[in-house]
């Protein structure tokens, strides 16, 4: 395997562990799989100058790149969601002793709060199948941009094949047909139409030596 497509199948790997590092929870880890993909790509990007490979290779390093902003904003909520059920636990861990007034009123008040954290796994997991349909739906957009430029491509090399396919049977019916055009045929300028007839020191072909020097001794005399 050569450099360029271990480039490419190294970005492909770092991707895939990315997104298994998602669903585990590791975002750090996460995103810095996306950043060594997305180098890995730049780096392939300088290893070839075909234009549709660069097109491809651009598009899904460009992938990787919003992959990081999706997770690092993902992180973000889960820091902020993971706030309040932090201070909560700092609250109650050294509690005082209450009698049972204090202790039904401690528990009516302790339980909107564990109900209100359903609703927060709830939205995370919300957050988080949204963030992944977004992903897709990405990656799809960017599929559909590769495919409709491979095609573009593909007709125009159709026609040039078909261009050819006509020249080069034109050519095998005709091979001499661009020599004998009649637009190829080099016409006389005025100037030469009016001299007469090419003076006669040159050789005359296809005739005999002797009746060249009669027509030469008819040319002096006139």
């Amino acid at each position: 395997m050569d450099f360029f497509s271990k480039q490419k199948l190294g970005a492909h790997q770092c991707g895939r562990n990315a997104n298994r590092l998602v669903a585990q929870g590791y975002y750090e880890e996460a995103i810095s799989c996306h950043g060594e993909a997305a180098d890995l790509l730049k780096e392939a990007l300088l290893l070839t100058h075909n234009e549709q490979v660069k097109l491809s290779l651009e598009l899904q390093r460009a992938r990787h790149v919003q992959q990081q902003r999706l997770i690092k904003d993902t992180w973000k909520r889960v820091k902020i969601a993971r706030k309040p059920s932090i201070s909560s636990t700092k609250d109650t861990s050294i509690p005082p002793a209450p009698s049972n007034a204090a202790s039904k009123l401690t528990s009516s008040q302790s339980a909107p709060q564990c109900i209100s954290q359903a609703p927060l796994r709830w939205s995370k997991a919300a957050k988080d199948d949204r963030t992944r349909l977004e992903e897709q739906s990405t990656a799809i957009a960017d599929l559909r941009k590769v495919v409709a430029v491979l095609l573009l491509e593909n007709e125009k090399l159709l026609e040039e094949n078909e261009s050819l396919k006509v020249e080069n049977a034109r050519l095998k019916r005709d091979p001499y047909a661009d020599q004998q055009s009649p637009h190829l045929t080099p016409l006389l300028n005025p100037a030469e139409a009016t001299q007469g007839p090419p003076p006669l020191d040159l050789p005359l072909l296809h005739l005999p030596p002797d009746l060249q020097e009669e027509i030469r001794l008819l040319w002096e005399r006139e």
